[in-house]
């Protein structure tokens, strides 16, 4: 589960800076579904919280001053369910994911990502300097 600040954005820039395949870990296709994956991680744009949690990314959104309460509310509600009854449910969603190939994909994308790290592109990035790089990224996730 997700909570997230009313000003937090979320953004995923490394095809516009670092030329790599997106970060090691790809779960955006299973948090915001496969054509809003494409559009967030080819483009590096930002997304605010609200439309983290519109479309599905994230499970809740609350003001900042409110957010560690929220999250403790939340964990404490989870918490307070019959023990064995948690485990049991929390097993079968990630037998659900992993069914759908949550373990394979990720697997998948870490070798692609460590390939992207052998290439032209990202040698000249890197020559350029990593911190040129990173600038070239939040100036297209501001866009």
């Amino acid at each position: 589960m997700v909570v997230a600040s009313n000003d937090a954005f979320f953004a995923d820039p490394v095809c516009q800076s670092l030329a790599t395949a997106a970060v090691e870990v790809l779960v955006h296709p299973w948090v915001m579904g496969l054509r809003m994956a494409h559009e967030f991680l080819l483009t590096g744009r930002r997304l605010s919280a609200e439309e983290a949690y519109r479309i599905g990314m994230i499970n809740r959104v609350v003001p900042r001053d409110r957010l560690e309460a929220e999250t403790t509310e939340l964990a404490e509600k989870a918490a307070a369910g019959y023990p064995f009854a948690v485990k049991l449910v929390k097993r079968s969603l990630k037998r659900v994911a992993e069914i759908q190939g949550f373990r394979t994909s990720l697997q998948s994308h870490f070798d692609a990502h460590q390939l992207s790290h052998v290439t032209d592109e990202y040698r000249r990035m890197r020559d350029q300097g990593i911190a040129a790089g990173i600038t070239r990224g939040k100036d297209a996730s501001r866009k």
